[in-house]
């Protein structure tokens, strides 16, 4: 594009170009860093603290789906309470403890009681999104996306809710409901995007989601990622409407990440009915996007509502092993995200380089829930119901934090 400038006072004529350089050069140009490879030093585990169960406000954090979003600079962090309410509540981070006994455990306090959301929002819910699915605080507003917990016609469409100040989560106007484009395939967690890959990815967030929730026809069998453009509504008067996502990796029922989902086979150790991912995120410094979540199945194969071998009789798919199940996690390059941005690849044509179990140092229940602090680069991780401590009557979940180890540490 040529550009004429003539500055009539001095008699100047000058002639310049602009060029424009198109993306794809930039993305053929970018210098991918290195992959992270999960080992037992890669990712140290510190220690970890517990949650207060008694009840405040509106609810308490039994039977909480694990769902947290740590605020920026501000040690402390948001996390959903009992599954019946979907209340959120926010905790300051306590100091961190590595006994292996968790009664020694400090246990984290509350800055702000659990907050009812869904009933406040300003459209309404004519939807009826009842779990909440993931959290990011992002420039002072806390994003929340949900889902309907059971949407056997796999056509609901709401996604996304904003609270406006997450500071005051009583009093806080909470606008939507948003639709991700995504869909139920990008409603889940929400992750920062590192700022090596935000021009090549065209966005500062990630979304995903992948089989935390029943009806498959309406998930993606397998993790996702989506980019996602925030910055339309956070900035916006619009009490609803679209949030642009970009797929960069995708599964469905037709196109799953792999066909043996009931793993028949024996061989099937990537991905499996059993499966569910809880969070993920692209590791700063790394071409890698790291997700974490349960599966199963894997050694002993799946059944439907079979009786397991210590005489359990499973109301849906389960293993046929008791005990074949365990947390595990996923390992993408991002660079194959490029490739599909750029039409090179399709997102159901995605693989992870490094798959397995997550943590096998501590006897843990599942994850259901994670956040990573680009901070301090540490990734916490919520267990359920692991503490049985402060009550004879319900367990409360507890919260690990790992430090994530990169070549540039």
């Amino acid at each position: 594009m040529k550009v004429l400038i003539i500055n009539l006072k001095n008699t100047l004529l000058w002639v310049g170009t602009i060029v424009l350089i198109p993306w794809s050069c930039y993305a053929e140009n970018f210098v991918n860093p290195p992959l992270f490879e999960h080992t037992p030093s890669s990712i140290e585990y510190l220690g970890g603290f517990r949650l207060p169960l008694t009840t405040k406000g509106v609810s308490r954090i039994a039977y909480s789906q694990g769902v947290i979003a740590l605020r920026p600079h501000k040690k402390s962090f948001f996390m959903i309470g009992h599954a019946q309410h979907q209340a959120i509540a926010e905790f300051e981070i306590p100091q961190i403890n590595k006994s292996k006994d968790i009664k020694k455990w400090n246990i984290a306090k509350f800055k702000q009681p659990f907050s009812s959301i869904f009933p406040r929002v300003s459209s309404g819910n004519p939807q009826k999104i009842n779990r909440v699915t993931g959290m990011e605080e992002i420039e002072g507003q806390l994003i929340v996306n949900g889902m309907e917990f059971y949407d056997a016609d796999a056509n609901v469409r709401d996604t996304t809710l904003i609270i406006r100040k997450p500071g005051d989560l009583k009093n806080s106007s909470i606008d939507g409901f948003y639709q991700l484009e995504g869909a139920a395939h990008a409603a889940g967690w929400i992750s920062h995007i590192p700022n090596t890959w935000q021009k090549a990815l065209d966005s500062e967030y990630l979304v995903g989601n992948a089989s935390t929730l029943a009806i498959n026809s309406r998930l993606s069998i397998g993790p996702s990622a989506f980019t996602a453009h925030f910055w339309g509504v956070l900035n916006s008067e619009e009490k609803s409407g679209l949030i642009l996502t970009t797929d960069l990796m995708d599964f469905s029922i037709k196109h799953p990440i792999v066909e043996d989902q009931y793993n028949e086979s024996l061989k099937n150790k990537l991905w499996t009915e059993l499966s569910a991912a809880h969070y993920g995120f692209i590791i700063p410094g790394t071409s890698s996007y790291f997700v974490i979540g349960k599966s199963g199945g894997h050694n002993s194969g799946i059944g439907y509502k079979i009786t397991q071998s210590n005489g359990r009789k499973c109301g849906g798919p389960c293993s046929k092993e008791a005990g074949d199940s365990y947390n595990y996690f996923w390992l993408f390059d991002v660079a194959d995200f490029l490739t599909v941005k750029s039409g090179t690849k399709k997102p159901y044509q995605i693989l992870p380089y490094q798959y397995g179990f997550f943590d096998t140092s501590n006897s843990n229940p599942y994850i259901i829930g994670a956040d990573y602090s680009d901070e301090d680069k540490l990734l916490y991780v919520v267990f359920a119901r692991e503490d049985k401590v402060q009550s004879q009557y319900e367990d409360a979940p507890i919260v690990r934090v790992y430090k994530v180890h990169t070549e540039n540490d």
